[in-house]
């Protein structure tokens, strides 16, 4: 069923104002059964918890969302397990990725961010020049040859380039709409990793900006978890799917 520009609108608001209500909700994804089932792991024993992370690859990210992002930020599956019976302060921010040997670190896009991103970048700019068009034509006429004084009959073909002052209107892609953009928002808010106390295994994404992402000679990234206090820093190598 194809959806009208009416509908698409309307169904749009629909699933942002479900999505919307959603958010009274704990934000995450279901952590995995045990901190080995992610690519790398490590135990972090000063604050009771093991950091456990998995780098997607771009045609997982591309089935996560809505819209596509995988060409634009690198998603992290992050998930935090506490020691039994124990506690673990969480904050999204407490990751950052090393993006050189020169210990320059990249930070991760929240959700609003990443979404208004997606949204700029299938906005088409309004053109600035002139449409420029082809045009043809075709006619009857008669008149007198001036060499034999004949009356002489046939059709005529003509064709020429035009120019129009009135741009072609040109129409946002998907992820381009504002509705779009507000239900690309919630779907990466709700699926982000969680701030909070926990005496659970909690997980969610985390965005990094492509961009200023480079991958290490092993082939992978270099996760950094900084605890909020400064107690204590832990850096994990999440290696790079490509498929």
């Amino acid at each position: 069923m194809k959806l009208t520009h009416g509908t698409r609108a309307l169904f749009f608001a629909l699933c942002s104002t479900l999505l919307l209500y959603g958010q009274d909700q704990p934000k995450g994804i279901h952590p995995r059964s045990k901190p080995e089932d992610y690519a790398a792991h490590m135990q972090i024993q000063s604050h009771g918890m093991i950091i456990a992370a998995t780098a997607l690859s771009p045609d997982e990210v591309k089935h996560l969302f809505a819209f596509d992002i995988s060409k634009n930020y690198v998603v992290f599956e992050v998930a935090c397990y506490p020691e039994a019976n124990g506690r673990l302060q969480l904050q999204a921010d407490d990751f950052v990725v090393k993006t050189n040997d020169k210990l320059e670190l990249a930070h991760r896009a929240d959700s609003q961010t990443v979404a208004a991103s997606i949204q700029q970048k299938n906005t088409p700019r309004s053109p600035s020049t002139p449409t420029i068009y082809t045009e043809a034509n075709v006619g009857y006429e008669s008149g007198t040859d001036p060499y034999t004084g004949r009356r002489v009959h046939g059709v005529y073909t003509g064709g020429g380039v035009g120019v129009s002052n009135y741009p072609t209107p040109q129409y946002p892609g998907p992820g381009g709409y504002p509705q779009d953009r507000e239900l690309l928002e919630n779907q990466l808010w709700n699926k982000s990793l969680p701030d909070g106390t926990f005496t659970a295994p909690v997980a969610g994404y985390l965005y990094f900006p492509s961009a200023l992402l480079k991958k290490k000679t092993n082939g992978g990234y270099l996760l950094q978890y900084q605890s909020a206090d400064l107690s204590s820093r832990m850096d994990l190598q999440v290696p790079a799917k490509t498929k």
